[in-house]
């Protein structure tokens, strides 16, 4: 689901600065959900099929009182309150806005981009009272507990990428890379994906894509592709990795529940990364040239 949006996972965030430090082009909201939201979907569809239906059969879709406990629950949660509500508005005008900004905001005020928006909607937060009037729904002792540290690592990620191109690190991989000039654009794609996919299986996704994402264009450059096609497959391909614990958080959170053997998770998650690869590739190859009008 993360490759869905583009602040789904940081990979993504990490593309779109790439591109516009770059190419001088910003990746809007919407832009990538062009791509990234079909690939989520016949993904989750697939995954759901192969789990369900191969690798862990169930016998039963249901369990005895599960209705019952989830009235329960929701009855023990109450009604929902008057800061949610207003928490609820905040968010889904930030989501319209993020996916609709060039046809609304971007006619009055054409460079507020989707970051200004974001910030907008939380200093709404910090303005909007609560119940009792006397406090804002989001206070300064709230803000400070959000996990700052993944901003830090995608600055991170950043930094390396410019450390890449300002040493000339990454011109020097592509060019070591130039024995797959004998082959088409087709497998060259191929390539760049399946090596990213298994390779992120082993490294985080978002060390994966700021170290590989600056070696892309001088690849592209060499095999005369649009470096598109590599930087969007790059940052799709880091995302899928669903083979070991290590590879990504949700891998580590299911295997820390002690129900799956590693055994399991590598079974079924190679072939889950097969289809992604094979996904990915079509979508970048057919897709992005359809899609966003690149050559």
């Amino acid at each position: 689901g993360g490759i869905a949006t583009l602040i789904g996972t940081p990979p993504n965030l990490i593309f779109a600065g790439f591109a516009q430090d770059n190419f001088n082009i910003e990746i809007s909201f919407f832009q990538w959900m062009k791509i990234g939201l079909p690939i989520s979907i016949v993904l989750m569809v697939f995954i759901w099929l192969l789990l369900t239906k191969h690798a862990f059969k169930l016998n039963k879709v249901g369990f005895p009182g599960g209705k019952e406990e989830i009235k329960r629950l929701l009855f023990k949660m109450g009604k929902i309150s008057n800061e949610e509500k207003k928490i609820l508005f905040v968010f889904t005008l930030t989501i319209f806005c993020w996916i609709f900004r060039k046809n609304t905001i971007n006619l009055l005020i054409p460079n507020f981009d989707d970051s200004m928006i974001a910030i907008s909607s939380a200093i709404i937060l910090f303005i909007i009272p609560s119940k009792d009037k006397k406090e804002p729904i989001l206070k300064w002792k709230d803000a400070v507990t959000i996990p700052w540290g993944i901003l830090l690592l995608f600055g991170g990620g950043l930094s390396i990428a410019k450390g890449f191109q300002s040493t000339g690190l990454d011109t020097w991989i592509g060019e070591q890379l130039s024995f797959m000039t004998f082959t088409n654009s087709f497998i060259i794609i191929l390539i760049v994906v399946a090596g990213v996919n298994f390779l992120t299986e082993m490294t985080s996704n978002m060390a994966t894509t700021a170290m590989l994402l600056p070696v892309m264009i001088p690849l592209a450059n060499l095999m005369q592709i649009n470096p598109y096609l590599l930087l969007v497959g790059t940052t799709l391909a880091a995302s899928c990795a669903f083979m070991l614990p290590v590879a990504t958080p949700p891998n580590a959170v299911v295997f820390g529940s002690r129900l799956l053997k590693i055994s399991d998770m590598v079974k079924t998650g190679i072939m889950i990364n097969i289809f992604s690869i094979i996904l990915i590739l079509i979508m970048v190859y057919f897709g992005i040239p359809l899609i966003w009008e690149v050559s």
